[in-house]
């Protein structure tokens, strides 16, 4: 039977972001509940989920291969990560691929946009070593989450990359599904493919990477035409993941053709090119100020009103723990308001009160100078729980499992209720609430902190979400942070930018 292996290590570094991302960092991680999974405990994990992992059991199945999972490692957006959380994953991953081979093939799930301390391409230098390991004749597939910063390294050092097409990312499973039927064709001689990548200089904010909203949403239909050309195996884009302060960060082109060069250029220019005569449309100004979206909040008709958080977006790296939308909501005098905050230090507070006791403490604020100011909060405690939770639903990049550590629900004696958890996960799940008892329709002000990501799950239940412009390590304003390896000219950094 053919044998494969399969292995990955997910991270979103933002270099911005004062929390250096360490080998502990997995270890304690709350996405799907065990940061770092080994052998038959990733399929237990995924099976039956909708991950990436998820896709590549099905197609196991469905295929006919053995499929041998190594090691998965994920952990919540954050900075930079660790010499020595790179290095203890990275040689454990390819201690088993080199000891317990042979292999007909490898299955490379990252996400494209990690960044260590002496690896700014992480990712493909992931594929690097594992093209060393295994030899020129295993095949390579490499499956990236739309954020991908891609990079030459990637496409090289690979025999594909299959890229997430959806953001919020629903499609991790179909994609999935893609990589292993090209693996199996690389395996089996069916095809020898040829790539081509191109990368315009210009960069898509957070606000416009919505795929179901244009102008993204053209984009995507011109990948999707072009996959429909004679000779293409997979077209793709990467967004980019503005944070990552790397040379590639920013938009890429992709496509995989079964045998033109010449062809795959011509499609993969022309995507760039329709890209770059759009590039204006990525930078227009959308969003209220947190003092316009509170008042905006106030007036409406229909409740509840989510407020996405895009300065705190946890899935982008960001500390999670903003006070910049709480206080200008108490400013205002918001009573029926909900939100999240990563606070363990409150949360101990509140254990040491216990359910029903009052606690007098200062909330958030914590992590940095970016993110507001501790808020003075008196309040009762509520609930107090474990944090861990399971949803099954398709939600953004299709986890099942999560754990935001010891977490604590509290009601202010000003309004507000606050629930907060040792561990920042992205509010992507309406469950992260209903486990701890709260109904977030109830209320007419909630706050989810992110962009894209928290859509699926709030959008059935939101008269309306707002876009925020606030301040933070994900701030969508990228004039605000202090760049120091990205390419230049990069559009919209500098307006003089050409391409083509």
């Amino acid at each position: 039977m053919t044998r494969i292996a399969a292995f990955g290590i997910h991270h979103e570094t933002n270099s911005f972001s004062s929390r250096k991302t360490t080998f502990e960092s997995f270890q304690r991680s709350g996405l799907q509940r065990e940061g770092i999974q080994r052998g038959p405990r990733i399929e237990e994990m995924h099976r039956g989920a909708k991950t990436v992992f998820s896709g590549y059991f099905e197609s196991a199945d469905r295929l006919g291969f053995d499929l041998v999972p190594i090691l998965f490692a994920a952990t919540d957006p954050g900075g930079t990560i660790s010499a020595g959380a790179f290095d203890q994953l990275v040689e454990e991953a390819l201690g088993v691929l080199r000891n317990e081979g042979p292999w007909d093939g490898v299955l490379l799930n990252q996400m494209g946009a990690a960044v260590s301390e002496h690896y700014p391409d992480m990712d493909g230098e992931i594929a690097r070593r594992t093209r060393r390991t295994v030899g020129p004749n295993v095949p390579v597939v490499m499956t990236l989450d739309l954020h991908a910063n891609v990079s030459h390294q990637m496409a090289d050092e690979t025999d594909a990359l299959v890229i997430y097409h959806t953001n919020p990312h629903l499609d991790a499973v179909p994609r999935a599904h893609e990589a292993c039927d090209l693996l199996m064709r690389l395996i089996s001689g069916d095809i020898s493919p040829v790539h081509a990548l191109e990368m315009p200089p210009m960069v898509i904010g957070i606000m416009h990477q919505n795929t179901n909203d244009h102008p993204m949403r053209g984009i995507i239909d011109d990948l999707l035409e072009v996959q429909k050309r004679p000779g293409v195996l997979h077209a793709s884009v990467g967004q980019g993941y503005p944070w990552s302060d790397v040379d590639e960060m920013g938009f890429a082109c992709y496509v995989l053709h079964e045998s033109s060069e010449e062809e795959a250029r011509r499609l993969v220019r022309w995507m760039a090119g329709r890209a770059w005569d759009r590039r204006a449309e990525f930078v227009e100004e959308v969003g209220l100020t947190p003092e316009e979206a509170v008042r905006h909040a106030f007036a409406a008709d229909a409740r509840p009103v989510v407020l996405l958080d895009a300065g705190d977006n946890i899935g982008a790296g960001s500390s999670g723990d903003s006070t910049v939308i709480l206080a200008e909501a108490l400013r205002q005098g918001a009573d029926s308001f909900l939100q999240t905050l990563r606070d363990p230090e409150a949360v101990a507070a509140c254990d040491a009160a216990g359910v029903g006791g009052a606690v007098d403490i200062w909330v958030g604020g914590k992590t940095d100078e970016l993110h507001g100011n501790p808020v003075a909060i008196k309040a009762t405690v509520k609930v107090l729980s474990s944090g861990a939770f399971e949803d099954s639903r398709a939600l953004h990049a299709g986890w099942t499992f999560y754990d935001q550590g010891r977490c604590a629900v509290i009601e202010c004696d000003s309004g507000p209720t606050l629930l907060l958890v040792s561990t920042s996960i992205g509010n992507v799940s309406i469950e992260q609430y209903y486990s701890v008892g709260v109904r977030p329709e109830e209320f007419e002000i909630v706050v989810a902190k992110g962009v894209i990501s928290p859509r699926p799950a709030y959008e059935p239940i939101a008269a309306e979400l707002i876009l925020v412009n606030s301040p933070g390590a994900t701030s969508a304003n990228l004039n605000t942070f202090d760049y120091a390896h990205r390419r230049t000219p990069l559009y919209p950094f500098e307006e003089t930018a050409t391409y083509r």
